[in-house]
């Protein structure tokens, strides 16, 4: 039924695990969820209890989530010892070293090292112990009566239970794989070799282009460029950037008189200002309205029953799963940083299909990943053969289109979630990467409340191009901008 969309619409939001907010749903399998299960995770000195939460923003403070950081989480070790405490990033001082705590070849991951990691990298970055109190935020999953909107949506239409991000690593990664089945062998947010230059490989963006096919990317003006072109050697595609370029409130605009292209791409506010990308530690109520408000558009847009909504997230961001990644083939022949062979995937996320021709309460059990929407637009739309083998191998989510009618019992609205009281914060500490001042000084006395780790990593990354000093880099959310604004000129209606 593939066939009848002809307009998609991808909401990929940032850092949650398929159990952090999908894993009390009562219709999946009781493989696939939490629900009822006493899960205890060990670290230095105490116990951390998995189980339901009413910190919105939990986990607090931001888990790790680079390469070694996952490793430890899924196979609760440090190899060798040393790397505990240490920068799990290339790019500050006393960083981990080889094998950044992958296990020999076959290991299977226990899943049972969340907190054990968690106490470490809190150490490496607040430079003290935590709390018992600050460890059980580890441990917080939400259920559907603590995120409602995304839990309703998963019971409405077809949630995969056993979807993972495609590599055992942070944001820029993960979201290149989406984009081009591929992240060319980097495994950090921040490489030598920069993402918005030197990462210029084909992708959806520029597969539609070529096929002569409408496109856009709709990001809120508070962030000033969109983070995909960031990503997606932006610098070298400028053109093809700004004339896709629309802002947010233009998506609801498009969608309302039924205007909207082949292909949308919604970003959420993932790097200053006021965040809704349910990345820890965001209140969640805040990526919860985000989605309410995509969703409300897509229904009741004059092309609802032409359009899908796919809701996924790029990867867990350090926040507890208990599903051990799968084997998965090589993407192509690049050379993994870190000595990773990228042979296995990263850990579960949420990931719904919406549209009316998906069967109220779907679930989906087999294994699918991140390339299975690029495979599946490639092949709805004839764009040209799979861009790498990751993307080849791939299932399709035609499985998700299991009607041959129409739905008439569609939910048509989603309460929306009021955002009184809501801090948009980060909080007092940004996790897995401390603020640019830090990177100069080492110096953690003063922290920055707004400017996210992912935008930091972008300026860094914009910096590198533009030539500019590091050590003089923006360190609020105002200067960001008008930092980015006079170096990228992305002008979008």
């Amino acid at each position: 039924m593939m066939d009848r969309i002809d307009h998609w619409v991808v909401l990929m939001f940032e850092n949650r695990s398929f159990d952090s907010l999908l894993g009390h749903l009562p219709h999946i399998d009781a493989a696939d969820g939490i629900r009822g299960r006493q899960i205890e995770l060990s670290y230095p000195g105490g116990t951390v209890r998995v189980g339901p939460t009413t910190d919105l923003r939990a986990p607090l403070p931001d888990p790790g989530e680079g390469f070694g950081n996952v490793n430890a989480q899924l196979f609760n070790s440090y190899l060798p010892a040393t790397n505990a405490g240490r920068s799990p990033y290339p790019l500050f001082p006393d960083a981990m070293t080889a094998p950044f705590n992958a296990p020999s070849t076959g290991t299977v991951a226990t899943m049972d090292g969340f907190a054990l990691d968690f106490y470490w990298n809190f150490l490496w970055e607040k430079e003290r112990e935590p709390t018992d109190a600050e460890m059980q935020t580890i441990g917080g999953v939400f259920t559907p009566e603590t995120a409602p909107v995304i839990n309703r949506l998963a019971s409405e239409y077809a949630v995969f239970t056993n979807w993972h991000c495609e590599a055992p690593t942070c944001t820029f990664p993960n979201r290149s794989f989406f984009h081009c089945g591929t992240s060319l062998g980097k495994l950090d947010n921040e490489s030598i070799v920069n993402y918005s230059w030197d990462f210029d490989a084909p992708n959806l963006f520029s597969l539609f282009t070529e096929k002569g096919l409408d496109w856009k990317v709709y990001f809120d003006s508070s962030q000033v460029v969109p983070d995909c072109a960031i990503n997606l050697a932006g610098l070298r595609h400028h053109d093809m950037w700004t004339s896709h370029a629309a802002s947010r409130p233009q998506f609801f605009a498009d969608a309302a008189m039924g205007t909207l292209p082949t292909y949308s791409w919604v970003e959420p506010n993932m790097m200053f200002g006021e965040l809704d990308d349910y990345h820890p530690p965001t209140d969640i109520r805040a990526g919860e309205r985000l989605l309410a408000a995509v969703y409300n558009a897509v229904r009741s847009s004059p092309q609802w029953e032409s359009t899908a909504l796919v809701v996924l997230f790029d990867e867990h961001g350090g926040c507890y799963d208990h599903v051990a990644p799968p084997a998965a083939v090589a993407p192509d022949d690049s050379v993994g940083e870190q000595g990773f062979a990228f042979d296995r995937l990263g850990v579960r996320v949420p990931s719904i299909v919406i549209s009316p021709y998906t069967e109220r309460g779907t679930v989906v059990r087999d294994t699918f990943h991140t390339c299975s929407v690029l495979h599946s637009l490639r092949d709805r739309f004839d764009l040209g053969p799979a861009l790498t083998r990751r993307d080849a191998a791939a299932p399709s989510i035609e499985v998700a289109f299991n009607r041959s009618d129409a739905r008439a019992d569609a939910p048509e609205l989603i309460p929306v979630p009021s955002l009184e009281g809501i801090d948009h914060d980060r909080g007092d500490a940004l996790g897995d990467a401390p603020d640019i001042e830090l990177l100069v000084t080492k110096d953690r006395a003063a922290t920055q409340h707004r400017i996210s780790q992912l935008g930091e990593a972008t300026l860094r990354n914009a910096a590198r191009r533009t030539g500019d000093d590091l050590g003089s880099l923006p360190t609020t959310v105002d200067h960001a901008r008008s930092w980015l604004a006079d170096r990228f000129d992305f002008h979008h209606a």
